[in-house]
């Protein structure tokens, strides 16, 4: 739509009544205990709706992951291993709480027209980027997607390198399980990129999978990241 269209697309939370439907959904007429893991605050309004629906029912929890996409994901792993293991959402609460300065979220993007187009970055700075080929990494850092590094050339190169920064201090990263998100990204260029990732760490699990559609229209088509956690605070 963004590239055949030439126009900007934009992303929206759920308001406060979605949420509550949501909530109410998820506990089946009953009051049981339900913890819920939201986008960063300050990223998004779906903290806040999320809390203000939560206001209105019983034994919701909302808790600021302070991260997007699996950088969420996998505090909502976790927890659901400590639910299934029978802790209270008192414990599970702590732990992610917890967990929130050692989950690595990063994405490198391909082409800042999108970053351009929603007026997160300069036209000097989407030209600049554009003339010498340059790809920034974006990471979340203190609950904020901020520029942390720039790689350049073309897709296989600038992977390459992205993969080498992020997988840095290999000691300290913790190996159960890394997320490869993908944006418009070919077949080729993921089992690329996979093999890098596999090639620098020895994981237990790579699990790859789609940007959500508010990474997608934010990133641009050929964004990628790799989500996973650390030993010691890294954000």
């Amino acid at each position: 739509y963004i590239e055949v269209d030439g126009k900007k697309a934009v992303s929206g939370c759920a308001s406060e009544d979605e949420y509550i439907e949501y909530f109410k959904k998820l506990q089946k007429g009953t009051d049981r205990e339900i913890v819920y893991i939201c986008v960063s605050q300050k990223l998004s309004k779906a903290y806040d709706n999320a809390v203000a629906a939560a206001s209105k029912l019983n034994n919701i929890h909302v808790v600021d992951s302070g991260h997007l996409s699996a950088g969420t994901g996998l505090m909502a792993l976790v927890a659901a291993e400590m639910s299934k293991c029978g802790a209270s959402a008192e414990m599970i609460i702590e732990e992610i709480s917890g967990m929130s300065k050692r989950v690595s979220t990063s994405f490198i993007v391909n082409s800042t027209e999108c970053l351009y187009r929603n007026g997160q970055i300069s036209r000097f700075v989407y030209g600049a980027c554009k003339m010498f080929s340059l790809h920034p990494i974006l990471k979340m850092s203190d609950g904020r997607l901020r520029p942390a590094w720039v790689c350049i050339g073309k897709p296989q190169r600038f992977a390459k390198s992205y993969v080498k920064w992020v997988l840095k201090h290999k000691d300290d990263i913790v190996t159960d399980r890394a997320f490869f998100i993908t944006s418009g990204c070919t077949y080729d260029f993921k089992e690329y990129v996979r093999k890098e990732i596999e090639d620098h760490v020895t994981w237990d699990n790579v699990i790859t999978n789609a940007a959500s559609a508010t990474i997608s229209c934010n990133c641009g088509s050929g964004a990628f990241g790799v989500l996973f956690m650390r030993k010691k605070e890294c954000c």
